[in-house]
């Protein structure tokens, strides 16, 4: 009985701390997520391409990926996810009044989403950086204009 409390402990112990795939650690010990995330979104036509792979900006667990978008008053939906939709690993907005993403505006994120993408209305027409910093104990989106 005993071993069998073990292994059940053991696999889910296993399981809360690897729902990601792939990936080293950061210098906080934390998974990089530049080796297997990417923005995804309605102007990816929601694949995980090679050019929204996050990369790491100068932050430590904060990732970026950038995108070009157009002003038309219409909101892009978007995620941050591996390329399989991972439990764990399919990162949009924890609570209704995260989902829409304005700039200066952070979002809270809930990496264990389901249709729960993000809403972003450009204001101008050109390239935006789209930030997801897991640095915090729950993770936040924002965006900013690229210079």
């Amino acid at each position: 009985m005993f071993k069998k409390l073990l292994l059940v402990t053991l696999a889910a112990a296993a399981l809360a701390t690897g729902c990601t795939a792939g990936g080293g650690s950061s210098a906080s010990g934390k998974r990089d997520m530049s080796e297997f995330m990417y923005l995804r979104g309605v102007f990816t036509w929601w694949d995980a391409e090679p050019e929204f792979q996050l990369k790491k900006t100068d932050a430590d667990d904060v990732y970026y990926s950038s995108a070009e978008l157009v002003a038309d008053g219409q909101p892009y939906d978007f995620k941050f996810a591996d390329a399989g939709w991972s439990a764990g690993s399919n990162c949009g907005f924890k609570g209704k009044e995260d989902e829409v993403i304005e700039i200066g505006k952070r979002a809270k994120v809930n990496c264990s989403s389901a249709f729960e993408n993000f809403k972003f209305t450009p204001p101008d027409t050109g390239v935006y950086n789209f930030f997801i910093d897991f640095s915090k104990e729950v993770p936040e989106a924002y965006i900013e204009k690229a210079q």
